[in-house]
């Protein structure tokens, strides 16, 4: 993986603890006042870490993905750091060295009191956004963070060289189009897990960062997908000769009068319901214009369960008059199943031409994602849908 050179922190701060990337700056306030609370910084042994300094985020706007004033607090010789108020939406310590820090979220201190908080080894966050060619220019940031990164290489490898263990929200700001969540990361001081709707993989994520396509949760006929994809399609349905009882349209209500609580399942998911009226009758369920790069891709997993078999098919832009698609098809269940399966198991249809038969060459723009059931099915539940 290619490495960027931008260490990228969006606040300038006259102590040179931190590094901007590119002109990203936010005004940072220096506090002289004090409500008498505080933290101690810890180090790795469990006692006080002098000679810290802390970034105290007063306030966090989601829309523009920024803090708002930010206190930058220096801690004594004995690891004491003093607040200037009782809460802020996060605090980041850093030790002297850099090497150390620590990060919290929605810190509340009452009646002055003091909190003793254990700094861990900054740890690097790489990865690729598959899509980076997608956008003209653009950054990815971390939410209630400093950090950020300019994506200047088409590849879409990113960096974050000294980030704190902890939940981070990472959203793309491209340009002048509105913001777009892209996943959230769990950085511990051993493992790195990413769960999200942009197309991310992150190095040393042993779960493969899954894609979310849908999970049926948001209460929308809109896949999760669109959060990161906007050209991405509301769910589909169409059928031929089938009469269908569940849902009727794709409209949005019919749509969503299909997802709901299941009696063997946590959460919601969707369920359909049909008759066949011909032995070559069948149903579809899908999404389109989703755009997007899923050669490095090797799973597409989801769990489902229906009295026929389901045939999974992924399509892209039409090539000489025809459709190219791959395939492949999963066997009846009549209890909930998981599946994952493997791309290489995809099979083209007759109308992909020989340079689109190969996983790699063919998911360089995936366009269409779409699970039918044939005729004699009657029903087709699905959930949890998600590429890795």
């Amino acid at each position: 993986m290619s490495r960027g050179t931008c260490r990228a922190i969006s606040f300038v701060l006259a102590l040179g603890l931190l590094v901007s990337c590119g002109n990203d700056t936010v005004a940072g306030k220096t506090t002289t006042t004090s409500n008498g609370g505080g933290v101690v910084a810890l180090g790795i042994d469990g006692r006080p870490l002098g000679g810290c300094t802390a970034l105290a985020a007063r306030s966090w706007d989601p829309l523009r993905a920024v803090p708002g004033i930010v206190d930058t607090l220096h801690g004594d010789s004995a690891g004491f750091i003093q607040l200037s108020q009782d809460a802020y939406a996060f605090i980041e310590i850093v030790d002297g060295s850099r090497l150390l820090g620590a990060r919290i979220k929605r810190f509340q201190s009452l009646g002055g009191t003091r909190s003793s908080i254990a700094l861990d080894t900054l740890r690097p966050i790489h990865g690729v956004w598959a899509d980076r060619r997608s956008v003209g220019q653009g950054r990815l940031l971390l939410d209630s963070s400093f950090a950020t990164f300019v994506l200047r290489d088409t590849s879409g490898a990113f960096d974050f060289e000294k980030v704190p263990p902890g939940d981070y929200t990472m959203t793309l700001d491209a340009q002048a189009q509105p913001l777009r969540p892209m996943g959230a990361i769990r950085l511990s001081s051993r493992d790195i897990l990413y769960r999200g709707s942009g197309n991310v993989v992150m190095a040393g994520d042993t779960t493969g960062s899954p894609l979310w396509i849908d999970d049926f949760e948001s209460g929308t006929n809109l896949p999760m997908l669109r959060q990161s994809y906007p050209a991405t399609s509301p769910w589909y349905l169409w059928w031929v000769m089938m009469d269908m009882s569940l849902p009727v349209s794709s409209a949005s209500d019919s749509f969503l009068r299909a997802v709901g609580p299941d009696s063997t399942r946590p959460g919601r998911s969707y369920h359909s319901r049909f008759k066949s009226l011909d032995p070559h009758a069948w149903v579809a369920l899908g999404i389109a214009g989703m755009e997007i790069d899923l050669s490095a891709r090797t799973q597409i997993c989801f769990s489902y369960r229906t009295d026929s078999l389901v045939n999974l098919q992924i399509q892209r832009d039409s090539v000489a008059g025809g459709r190219p698609s791959l395939s492949t098809t999963v066997p009846s269940s009549l209890q909930w199943r998981d599946v994952c399966v493997p791309t290489s198991a995809l099979v083209p249809n007759t109308e992909t031409p020989d340079s689109l038969k190969a996983w790699n060459e063919f998911a360089r723009r995936v366009l269409v994602i779409e699970f039918q059931s044939p005729g004699g099915a009657t029903f087709l539940d699905l959930d949890d849908i998600r590429i890795r």
